[in-house]
């Protein structure tokens, strides 16, 4: 059942769901970018490579969700904005999944107490036991603001819905 909303409403799912996609598509084809040169990935953890593409596969659906504008591509764009709100690398291990753009503020506690800011489109790190002496934690903005963007969003069409 498609739901009718707004114009406004309408063009800001639309605009958020062509974000998504074109953040998902981006990191896929840096995926399959990364594994055309197999000389830098050891071949036990290509299966690695799984959890980006799912990632980036689930940003695509959340995408085509809101563009055939689905109340429940919300829900499933709020789930993939708190995986990317923050991203780590701790004793050894390190996680970082952006789908899209980011903006991130950052402290790296790896030889002093530095604060950072980084800016880039799509982009993901998952390591397990590598890099120990890195401590690295950071908080993306535009996830941030995209969170608050959708639950904004949520509460116009509950408030269009009555």
């Amino acid at each position: 059942m498609k739901n009718t909303f707004s114009k406004n409403i309408s063009t800001k799912l639309t605009g958020l769901g062509i974000y998504q996609i074109a953040g998902g598509i981006f990191g896929i084809a840096l995926t399959f970018w990364i594994t055309a040169t197999p000389e830098k990935i050891p071949s036990f953890l290509f299966s690695l490579f799984l959890v980006p593409i799912t990632l980036y596969s689930y940003s695509i659906y959340c995408g085509i969700l809101l563009i055939k504008q689905k109340i429940n591509g919300l829900n499933y764009s709020s789930v993939n904005q708190y995986l990317q709100l923050i991203n780590f690398s701790i004793l050894g291990y390190a996680f970082k999944y952006v789908s899209g753009v980011y903006l991130f503020a950052g402290i790296d506690m790896t030889h002093a107490v530095d604060f950072a800011f980084n800016f880039g489109p799509s982009n993901w790190q998952i390591t397990i036991n590598m890099d120990k002496e890195i401590i690295l934690l950071n908080f993306n903005f535009v996830a941030f603001f995209l969170i608050i963007f959708i639950d904004k969003l949520k509460e116009r069409i509950k408030k269009e819905e009555d």
